[in-house]
Formats: structure tokens, C-alpha cells, sequence
């Protein structure tokens, strides 16, 4: 059960968190300076201004959530449980960089540039989406040939 197709989705998210901590997320142009948002902190000119390390983690958690789901290919209720429970995590990751944007500016935010790994938890969600899908596809698999017995 483990070369199921939602195993690759699940890879793939985790290599997708993993990819987004060294990138560059957003570049904000701001009237006291330019300030460069990673998931290393808020940069302003080579001085770190807020610290990235919570979001470090929480990137790393989200990863290690996606590994440690597939590997509960037994358990395929709580394999959906926990792959919802990521999608609502994936989500809340962009409440967490709308804070990271607003709390680190001393002056009036006059541009923001994003870049693709601000994307990157879209895609994740849609992929878990998709996961999410094959479990219940494969649940109700098996409990009609456990009717069939």
C-alpha cells in the first residue's frame, strides 16, 4: 500500500516545505528602506530585524507531518485526519508570514514583491487535496470488498 499515488503527493509537499526555507519570499519597499523576508527573518541591508526561526520550524514540522504521514499507510482514517489537519496548517502558514510582514516595519510599506515560494503552499494544499482524495477513495475500496466477505 505504500506505492499508492497519494505517497508520491505527500513527498512532493514535504520537498516543497523544504524548498522554501533558504528562497527569498518577498521583497518590501518601504520609506525607511528595503527590507528582504525569508523564512531566515526579516533582512534590512544585511541586519537581521526579526528572526525567522519560528518559521524555520515551523516549515521543518510541516515537512516531517507529511514524511510521518505517509508512513501511516495502515491507518488510512487517520492518514485523511492528519492530511486535513496539514491543509488547515498550510493555510495558517500565510497568517503567519501576514504577521512576519506587518510587525517587522518601522515605516509606511510602499511595495511589496513577492516571489514563487509564496506559491509553494498553494500547491501544497492542492497536492494534499489530492492525497486527501486517494485515502478516501482507498477507504471506501476497502470497506465495499469487506461487505462483498
Amino acid at each position: 500500500m505504500i506505492q499508492r499515488i497519494q505517497t508520491i503527493f505527500w513527498f512532493i509537499v514535504a520537498v516543497l516545505f523544504i524548498v522554501m526555507i533558504p528562497n527569498d519570499w518577498m521583497k518590501i519597499i518601504a520609506t525607511d528602506g528595503d527590507y528582504n523576508f525569508s523564512a531566515l527573518g526579516v533582512f534590512k541591508a544585511d541586519n537581521q530585524i526579526i528572526t525567522g526561526v519560528p518559521l524555520i520550524i515551523y516549515l521543518a514540522m510541516m515537512a516531517v507531518l507529511n514524511i510521518v504521514i505517509i508512513f501511516l499507510y495502515k491507518k488510512r482514517i487517520l492518514q485523511a485526519r492528519l492530511t486535513i489537519i496539514s491543509i488547515i496548517l498550510t493555510l495558517c502558514f500565510y497568517l503567519l508570514v501576514l504577521m512576519y510582514r506587518y510587525m517587522s516595519f518601522e515605516g509606511e510599506i510602499t511595495a511589496t514583491n513577492w516571489n514563487f515560494p509564496l506559491i509553494l503552499p498553494v500547491i501544497n494544499v492542492i497536492l494534499s487535496v489530492l492525497a486527501w482524495r486517494g485515502v478516501v477513495k482507498d477507504e471506501a475500496k476497502v470497506r465495499s470488498l469487506d461487505r462483498l466477505r
